[in-house]
């Protein structure tokens, strides 16, 4: 009977430390650097999965979570909802796309685990109170980047970029129009260039995008469409195009942000006509064709619309640009280098 119990009592004994051992080991919450957060600027999570939702970083998300993971890292979105409940993931970096409240970054490391990562994705313009706090920044304008790099901050120039298998030549006889122009008019700034000027001059566009009810009006009703595209047919309407039309944010041309519009369209072998910035100019050359009044950019539609060689040697020239320099396989390569390198200085990885 001893015999036995001493039997009973060693399993148990080895029951305990083997489980032990197990808890020990068990981290559900420690922070793993090959998953990654995409907050995004959304109310709701249910709009994640519709695709015709009119707002571009929410694609542009996706294509980066679909990207980073051919790079090893996991990732998701997020939307306010997400943000502002108990989420308790694991996430090693928290990638900000315009989202807030949490963007402003304070004390960031004071209610967020120490040591995870604030990396701050710029395709618009932030202000320093919020790149002052952010870990790693991640900029889309080489000027904003010479900028932060001499107040100390650090940063990195990574351009917006396209994807190849997402966007490429698929031209469709029934999507064919002229003149195409896919963007939202955005709240209290001024009638986007390319729809003041079509109007002004008179040459109709077709319209694709959000908040223009009361912009296209009276003769321009008509060059209204719809409030977007499904963004995985987004390429059949570049490639059908004659010409894709192209315009920026005023903060963004100041800035030196160049709008992802062109990376999509010239990589579908579209001609994008686009407003005038030396950004464009220094990468593009005269591959995209650009307008600075109103009167230039009458002249290059009515021009390119009636040569279609040029049109054609313009176009391909720009996408062989594209290709070489915004594919999205090399641009994620470099983002993933950057946050690799970054948790193996801090020795976490």
């Amino acid at each position: 009977m001893r015999r036995f119990w001493l039997g009973l009592g060693l399993l148990l004994l080895g029951v305990i430390v083997g489980s032990w051992a197990a808890f020990s080991s068990y981290h559900p919450y420690k922070l793993n650097y090959r998953r990654a957060v995409i907050n995004l600027p959304i109310t709701f999570t249910r709009y994640l999965q519709d695709d015709t939702y009119a707002l571009g970083e929410k694609y542009l998300a996706e294509d980066l979570a679909a990207e980073l993971k051919k790079n090893g890292i996991e990732a998701k979105l997020y939307t306010f909802e997400d943000s502002l409940s108990n989420r308790n993931f694991n996430e090693g970096f928290e990638i900000f796309m315009r989202s807030g409240p949490e963007l402003t970054l304070d004390g960031y490391h004071n209610y967020a685990d120490k040591d995870r990562v604030a990396v701050l994705f710029e395709t618009i313009p932030y202000g320093m109170n919020v790149i002052k706090n952010a870990d790693i920044v991640l900029t889309g304008s080489l000027k904003k980047n010479k900028f932060y790099r001499e107040q100390g901050i650090n940063s990195f120039y990574l351009s917006q970029f396209t994807r190849t298998d997402k966007f490429y030549p698929a031209f469709r006889e029934k999507l064919h129009r002229p003149i195409l122009f896919v963007a939202n008019q955005w709240p209290d700034f001024p009638v986007r260039k390319s729809v003041q000027y079509a109007k002004e001059t008179g040459i109709a566009i077709d319209v694709f995008g959000d908040n223009w009810e009361n912009i296209l009006v009276d003769d321009a009703a008509s060059w209204w469409k719809a409030r977007q595209i499904p963004n995985d047919k987004l390429k059949y309407f570049y490639s059908s195009a004659d010409i894709v039309l192209n315009d920026t944010r005023p903060d963004m041309i100041e800035a030196g942000f160049i709008s992802n519009r062109i990376f999509d369209a010239t990589a579908c072998g579209a001609l994008v006509i686009s407003d005038y910035m030396p950004e464009i100019e220094e990468i593009y050359g005269d591959a995209v064709p650009m307008y600075k009044n109103k009167e230039e950019f009458k002249q290059l539609i009515e021009f390119y619309l009636s040569h279609p060689e040029e049109r054609r040697l313009k176009a391909l020239k720009a996408q062989e640009i594209t290709l070489q320099k915004f594919a999205a396989d090399k641009v994620i390569k470099r983002m993933s280098e950057i946050l690799q390198q970054y948790v193996s200085e801090k020795g976490w990885n």
